[in-house]
């Protein structure tokens, strides 16, 4: 979303090889656009400082000017799982206890819907889209400007604890995928295509699927960052070897 202080605050969040989960920003959207700087399941080295205005733990704050240099790409659902399953917990309850705001937990889709959202951007956000980036090319800040009047939720059960829940969905692929999709059809199609490649894979017998959860930075309510799926294989071999999740 479009805050105040930056044209786009774009807030990627990551592993780190230990398992703890990092929340890195203000990422510029430059490195999110078509021609991406680095993608989903990259391995990127960055320098960053802990941010002392956001008390969450994981949030670290990207040094300005420095690069972004991609190392790896985690490219099998093994080698994914593999670093994933330590960022496991049983529940967000759970989570709350031990001061941690970002982590997985593995759910049970129920209902994936949308719901209509604000059209319009806020005076504030708007004077800092028209203030625009000294980087950011016309095209780039006119798509950033377009925004999506919609949101994706998830209705969830969480798996260990069975208890239900309502989340709005804030993955970046989904309402980039909506601006895509709308160009080339009506908003109820676009809608309606996100929302099946979306079903598609978190309805999935043969998939396991997590929650990434984390904390709004004022408000502390736990909403979903992202979906992760993997093959329920990989998962029930590991538990034949005797590996537990929690």
């Amino acid at each position: 979303a479009v805050s105040k202080k930056y044209v786009e605050t774009v807030c990627t969040g990551g592993v780190q090889a230990d398992g703890q989960f990092v929340r890195l920003y203000p990422v510029p959207f430059r490195f999110l656009d078509a021609e991406e700087q680095y993608k989903r399941w990259d391995v990127i080295r960055v320098r960053a400082y802990r941010d002392t205005k956001d008390k969450r733990p994981e949030s670290w704050h990207l040094m300005p000017g420095t690069p972004i240099e991609v190392i790896d790409n985690i490219s099998t659902d093994r080698r994914r799982w593999d670093w994933m399953r330590k960022t496991v917990h049983s529940s967000t309850e759970s989570m709350t206890e031990n001061g941690i705001t970002n982590g997985c937990v593995e759910i049970e889709p129920i209902e994936l819907y949308w719901e209509s959202d604000s059209k319009e951007w806020t005076a504030s956000q708007l004077a800092v889209i028209n203030q625009g980036d000294l980087f950011a090319t016309k095209e780039q800040l006119e798509g950033i400007a377009e925004r999506v009047p919609w949101q994706f939720r998830l209705k969830f059960r969480e798996k260990q604890t069975g208890r239900e829940d309502d989340s709005k969905v804030l993955a970046w692929s989904y309402y980039q995928g909506f601006r895509r999709a709308v160009k080339q059809m009506n908003e109820a199609a676009a809608l309606d295509s996100v929302a099946d490649k979306i079903r598609g894979s978190i309805f999935n017998p043969e998939k396991t699927v997590f929650a990434i959860f984390g904390t709004h930075s004022r408000f502390g309510h736990w909403m979903i960052s992202a979906l992760y799926h993997v093959p329920t294989e990989i998962i029930d071999a590991d538990s034949r070897k005797g590996s537990r999740l929690f």
